[in-house]
């Protein structure tokens, strides 16, 4: 046996981190990290909601599944962009090496893993017992971060070149752009990128704020557009732009523009006005009026999100009054009185309030306001048509005396909701008519879109049947 080792000077090359802190929350606030200096190494993962990462002055998107790695000494912000909570990880750490001349492991900037459920998990286990005074889970706890942090070693280090992923799928988007008609794959356009589907997936949501299908669908039905104004038929037309059956074709470019072809004709051939929609984009959509701008949190809104896709977009927190502006909107339509003060110096602007109307007579004020009255009327018609076979079918399940509550619960306030435009409190009071509890029918029914109440008094405003938004689950 050579004992030689047990003499030695010199220690075997090692590499540890140190973590400083783990830290998961839901930010409902515009501004969820004011900007500020790293004073350590922080990374970053977007577990739920959409927001814009500000990092020495270079801004990125962050939604489901992007992670940053950010180096210390650089300067970030992060704001909320997204109508539902942003829900993100805050890790911080150092790292330890006693080699003299040490290899870059740690290279900053977005990166994605394989498998982000199962890295979720594991900063669960790790934030359960990062401040636990038991010594045997405390070396649990740290095996648990050194075996985390030694898994993501393989997309954190240099080899892992960001910006020739990025450039992979933008080259594929200029493509698609130019072959639109033909049908794809996620898995195809990945191995021509020369990534995994999951990456790739990432970088073409990141790029383009939809999915591939989605993207595609907006391509065809775009070019159908031009097509229809230029007197084509209906069946060329559907085969140009890569649909075979003309009967698909009609029901594609309905759920996506929300009329058919021969109504989007007739209504071109109208007078149209430039709208800037800072609120009521669905409506708009539904009348079947694309508006030339909207605020980006309704484009963001998960039902209106492939319907807007080539809208142009303005921030409504900060709101961009130059951006609006140049836009020259002969129309604006204003969610609040802040606001309408305002946009109304830009040009004229209609105050339409989800908080004093509910949905449907704010449809019928548009159909008026825009000669769009048969429209309002076609749209209300379907609606009462599909609530009605939704409300025969709950009466098999439901009794009329059970109660139903829509609730919001955040880190700071508690909502309740009323019969407005709030999370689809209408559709349940009104469009499947079931009950309300009695101080939500006498207090709020008609008369208040939403309330901000005490954990006090959460008991009088809870159903017997809860919508949860800050679940997004029934409980």
């Amino acid at each position: 046996m050579n004992l030689k080792m047990l003499h030695a000077v010199s220690p075997v090359n090692s590499l540890s981190f140190q973590l400083h802190g783990l830290l998961q929350g839901n930010f409902s606030d515009p501004i969820v990290v004011p900007q500020q200096e790293l004073a350590t190494y922080t990374l970053i993962f977007t577990q739920q909601g959409e927001g814009c990462l500000t990092w020495d002055n270079e801004a990125f998107s962050i939604m489901y599944g992007t992670c940053f790695l950010l180096n210390p000494h650089c300067t970030i912000e992060i704001r909320n962009s997204g109508q539902s909570p942003l829900s993100l990880w805050f890790l911080t750490f150092s790292m330890h090496m006693n080699q003299s001349h040490p290899p870059a492991l740690l290279e900053a900037g977005e990166f994605t893993v394989p498998h982000f459920e199962v890295l979720v998990r594991e900063l669960q286990e790790i934030a359960q017992h990062q401040y636990t005074a038991d010594t045997l889970q405390q070396m649990a706890a740290h095996h648990s971060f050194q075996k985390l942090m030694g898994s993501l070693l393989q997309h954190l280090g240099p080899h892992q070149k960001t910006e020739n992923s990025r450039q992979a799928v933008l080259e594929i988007i200029a493509s698609l752009k130019e072959n639109y008609q033909q049908d794809v794959s996620v898995e195809e356009l990945a191995r021509q990128a020369k990534i995994s589907n999951r990456r790739f997936t990432h970088w073409f949501k990141l790029l383009t704020g939809t999915n591939v299908s989605g993207y595609m669908t907006a391509l065809r039905i775009n070019h159908a557009k031009e097509l229809l104004l230029g007197g084509g038929r209906l069946q060329e037309i559907a085969n140009t732009v890569g649909y075979r059956d003309e009967y698909y074709f009609n029901r594609r470019f309905r759920q996506t523009v929300g009329i058919s072809p021969g109504r989007f004709i007739r209504n071109h051939h109208k007078k149209q006005v430039n709208i800037c929609a800072m609120s009521c984009l669905g409506h708009l959509l539904a009348l079947g009026i694309r508006p030339i701008a909207a605020a980006n949190n309704l484009t963001n809104n998960l039902h209106l999100r492939e319907l807007s896709y080539d809208i142009h977009k303005v921030n409504s927190i900060p709101m961009q009054l130059d951006e609006i502006a140049n836009l020259q909107p002969e129309l604006i339509l204003a969610p609040c009185q802040n606001d309408y003060d305002k946009l109304s110096a830009i040009a004229p602007t209609l105050l339409l309030s989800g908080n004093e109307h509910n949905p449907l007579s704010l449809l019928r004020m548009l159909g008026e306001t825009l000669n769009k009255q048969q429209e309002a009327e076609q749209w209300v018609v379907h609606y009462n048509r599909k609530t009605q076979r939704h409300r025969a079918r709950l009466a098999a399940i439901y009794s009329r005396d059970e109660t139903f509550s829509s609730i919001e619960i955040r880190s700071d306030s508690i909502y309740v909701f009323g019969n407005f435009w709030c999370r689809g409190a209408y559709n349940l009071y009104d469009g499947l008519e079931l009950s309300a509890p009695v101080i939500i029918q006498q207090e709020m029914i008609n008369k208040e879109a939403y309330r901000i109440i005490t954990e006090e008094q959460l008991p009088l405003f809870v159903g017997d049947h809860l919508f949860d938004d800050s679940r997004s689950r029934t409980v």
